[in-house]
């Protein structure tokens, strides 16, 4: 039996006080999902954002399905632009290729 998916609830994100903004392009960003019993970081796509949040969009790695949800703003990270740079700065064990 897979691990159910922990996304931000509607309370989290008081969508009664904000309103999404949503980006004119998707933009690529790592981000941390949580499951019950681990947190993993995911290369995914920001498509929309309040104050605290960003809704991301991502190919779900344990059952290989599209998914989108809210994950607290500090969560996501922007992919580096640099197509020759492949290393992580915040992964150790990521190779420049």
């Amino acid at each position: 039996m897979r691990e159910e998916l922990i996304m931000l609830t509607a309370a989290e994100l008081a969508v009664g006080k904000c309103h999404p903004t949503s980006f004119p392009e998707p933009r690529r960003v790592y981000a941390w999902i949580r499951f019950l019993s681990k947190a993993i970081r995911i290369q995914s796509h920001s498509i929309a954002y309040t104050r605290t949040a960003v809704k991301i969009r991502f190919l779900e790695p344990l059952i290989k399905v599209q998914r989108e949800g809210w994950v607290w703003l500090n969560f996501v990270a922007p992919v580096p632009h640099d197509p020759t740079n492949s290393v992580d700065p915040e992964d150790p064990d990521s190779e420049k290729q």
